[in-house]
Order: structure tokens, then C-alpha cells, then sequence
């Protein structure tokens, strides 16, 4: 522990820019951050946390999810490591010299911290944590009681959710202040490539990602409600003579392979398939069989990674070509990945398009990042999946472009 005889131990941290900076000295106990994509909230909490640290007192920081949680715990470790007596990465807690802990939490949990007492806790995301205000009061508020402890919230809106509910009430409460900030609001970030942002994202994700706005429904997907009904797989029965295709999305254990049979006739999913842990030999012949079931007219699948020595083994077995070349398969990239995702909500939202409802929950979920080089980022949340979009995404451009019709009639002998 340190006396006031030691050497006072310096700690570098960035130089906070203005708005950054208006947080500091306006701050009350508690405070709801509501920012735009890359204006400097991780940085900001950060600051907060290593000033908290100062009171010698137990400090926290609560994430949505453990992945989440690892780049900001590496970053304090690192920051912190000059006054750390011991640093446990199972436990993710610093023990410092100052004689009180940092302990980070993942709130994949509902109940992680309860039973702790705290004079500071940092929620990262918190748009992000599930049953939010349930959670702030039931778990989170309650673990600064002992020391009268203060909590900065914050996060990019996602809708209008426990975040938005918080923001919402702080107007009517004396402990409370809330600070909104845009993107464009770091100076850091070049002028050009927000304006170069909003040129290329949907309106509606230019104003929940880049200006912060609480944007009803936040989710990158709309109209999943009326677009997510279809409840079981259809006759084949009712499709003879309809143009069929498959868009299928390879996974191995953690995640799903998802085969998706869709009907351009009907505008609608008819059948599916979804399994992990099975090996791909396995995964080839469920391919196979739902293919030759519904007699699709092609199959596109995602080739990257798993996907490309998966599809040379089907086109050997089937003896078939695309129109793409003779290549079957999609490669999602920085480039091609953005319309595909964008063909597939303009398809819900736009076009009529049908599909089951067991994929509604990752449509929700599904979200447009900003990377740290300002680019959208088209991806599930952190520890979710994505397997039904991506799935959907390639069975709807297999639908609308034409790019899997095939020579003669290649299933026949499936």
C-alpha cells in the first residue's frame, strides 16, 4: 500500500478532447453517456475508472458480454500496471497498490457483482446488456450503497430499451446527468470520413450510429415482425415447376450451419436446416438431401475459410456450374459483404420477402459497427451469431440475381 513518503507513481493517459472533457467537469453521481460511434467513450471510462482508483476504494467495470470485456480489460492491466501489486486474467481483477481492487465483470450473467460493494462501477455498452433497467436497479445500484458510489452508463443506443428508459428518467432525478455526443463530435476523426459515412449507411443507422439519435426499432433489420412468420417448412407439394435455391452458411462447433431453401415464386423460405458439432461429411450429405428434396436449381454458399474446400467436394459430386464463372460460392468481404446484407433487408423490409420465424431473434440482434477506421461493419453482436442472416442474405441474392442457375439438370442423380 502506498504512504505519503513514497514516490508519487504517474499514470499516462491520453489528453481528453472537449466533450471529453465537459463529462469530467460536469459529471454528477450518476451519468448516462449516449455517443456516437468512435467519439471516445472506452477512452473516457477508462480515465474515469484510473481517477476512481485515486479514492483507494473498490472500483468495477461491467460489460455486455465477456468478449466485450477483454479489449478494455487489457487496456486498464496496461494502464494500471505501474501501481498493481497482482493482476488475475482468470478473475479479470488488478489488486493495486492504492490497497482496493478493479474487478471487471461480463453481464452475460444478470447477477455478476451482486454481493460486492463498490465506490465507482463503469457499465461499457450498456445498450447492449440484457433487461438493462432491471439489472441497474435489482444488481448494480444496490453494490454502491455501502460507499454512496457513483456509475457513468455508457453506450451507442440500440433502440428504444432499458438504455433508452434510463436516459428517459434522468431528467426527473437530482443525482443524474446525461451527455449526448455525436461521431462527428471527436476531433480526432477526420471530417471526411463521417461525411464520407453518411453518404454510404441507411439514414437510419447514420442517425442511431453516428448522431446518437434513440431510433425506434434499432436494429439493423426492420419489419423482421411481419417479415419472420413462416412457422414450419412447406409441401414441395406446392412449389412443382417453381424456381428453388439453396444459400447455406458452413460452421463447425460454435457456431451453425444453416442451409436455406428458398422459392423465387412465392418470394418465401419453404425449408431448412440448422446443426452444429456434426462433421463436414456429414453436413455435405444434409446438403444433398435437401437439395435433391426440393430439387433447387443451385446452391450458394459462403466460400470463405471452411466453405471453399467444402464446395469443390459438392461441385464434384454434383458436376455443376454457376453463372459466377464457373465458381460456386460467395466470398464476403469488406467489399461484397455490405450488399448482400443490405440486399437482404431491403428484402424484408421492401420486397415481401418471407422467412422462418426461428430466425427473428438474430435479425433483431444484428447491428452495423463502425471500425476503427471508420468503415460499417456488418456482424452479430459480441458471443451472438449470425448463421440465419448470412444464410438468408446468400439464399436471397441466389433468389434475385440468377447467379446459381444451372446447366441442364444437375440433381438428378443427387
Amino acid at each position: 500500500m502506498l504512504t505519503q513518503a513514497q514516490t508519487t507513481i504517474r499514470i499516462e493517459q491520453p489528453r481528453p478532447h472537449a466533450g471529453q472533457l465537459q463529462v469530467v467537469q460536469n459529471a454528477r453521481r450518476f451519468n448516462i453517456l449516449c455517443c456516437g460511434r468512435r467519439w471516445g467513450k472506452d477512452i473516457l471510462l477508462e480515465r474515469r475508472i484510473i481517477n476512481a482508483v485515486r479514492m483507494r476504494q473498490p472500483v468495477a467495470w461491467f460489460a455486455p458480454t465477456y468478449k466485450m470485456l477483454l479489449e478494455n480489460w487489457r487496456a486498464l492491466r496496461h494502464l494500471l500496471a505501474p501501481i498493481t501489486q497482482r493482476a488475475s486474467d482468470s478473475e479479470h481483477r488488478l489488486d493495486l497498490v492504492t490497497g482496493a481492487p478493479l474487478e471487471m465483470w461480463s453481464l452475460d450473467n444478470e447477477d455478476a457483482g451482486r454481493g460486492r460493494k463498490y465506490a465507482y462501477i463503469a457499465i461499457n455498452e450498456a445498450a447492449m446488456v440484457k433487461n438493462l433497467a432491471n439489472v441497474w436497479a435489482m444488481v448494480l445500484r444496490p453494490t454502491l450503497a455501502d460507499y454512496q458510489g457513483g456509475a457513468d452508463l455508457g453506450s451507442t443506443p440500440r433502440g428504444l430499451n432499458g438504455f433508452f428508459e434510463l436516459w428517459q428518467a434522468v431528467p426527473d432525478q437530482e443525482d443524474w446527468a446525461r451527455f449526448h455526443f455525436r461521431t462527428d463530435d471527436n476531433p480526432h476523426i477526420p471530417p471526411s470520413e463521417v461525411a464520407a459515412m453518411r453518404l454510404t449507411l441507411p439514414d437510419r443507422v447514420v442517425r442511431q450510429e453516428i448522431d446518437a439519435e434513440f431510433v425506434e426499432d434499432g436494429a439493423y433489420f426492420q419489419n423482421v415482425e411481419q417479415a419472420a412468420t413462416i412457422d414450419a417448412p412447406d409441401s414441395t407439394d406446392n412449389h412443382q415447376g417453381h424456381f428453388l435455391v439453396m444459400g447455406a452458411d458452413w460452421a463447425l462447433s460454435e457456431d451453425f450451419t444453416v442451409l436455406a431453401v428458398g422459392c423465387r415464386d412465392c418470394n418465401r423460405i419453404v425449408d431448412w436446416d440448422r446443426f452444429n458439432q456434426i462433421d463436414f461429411t456429414y453436413q455435405r450429405e444434409r446438403l444433398y438431401s435437401l437439395a435433391k428434396k426440393w430439387g433447387v436449381r443451385g446452391v450458394l454458399p459462403e466460400r470463405n475459410s471452411i466453405g471453399a474446400p467444402n464446395i469443390e467436394l459438392i461441385r464434384e459430386h454434383v458436376h455443376v456450374l454457376s453463372g459466377m464463372d464457373g465458381v460456386l460460392g460467395f466470398n464476403t468481404l469488406p467489399t461484397t459483404k455490405p450488399p448482400l446484407i443490405e440486399g437482404l433487408a431491403i428484402g424484408l423490409s421492401h420486397d415481401g420477402f418471407k422467412v422462418p420465424r426461428v430466425a427473428s431473434d438474430e435479425l433483431r440482434a444484428y447491428q452495423v459497427e463502425l471500425s476503427t477506421v471508420g468503415h460499417p461493419r456488418f456482424s452479430a453482436p459480441e458471443g451472438l451469431h449470425d448463421d440465419w442472416v448470412i444464410a438468408l442474405a446468400l439464399c436471397w441474392y441466389a433468389m434475385t440475381t440468377g447467379v446459381v442457375t444451372l446447366v441442364d439438370d444437375p440433381f438428378a442423380n443427387w
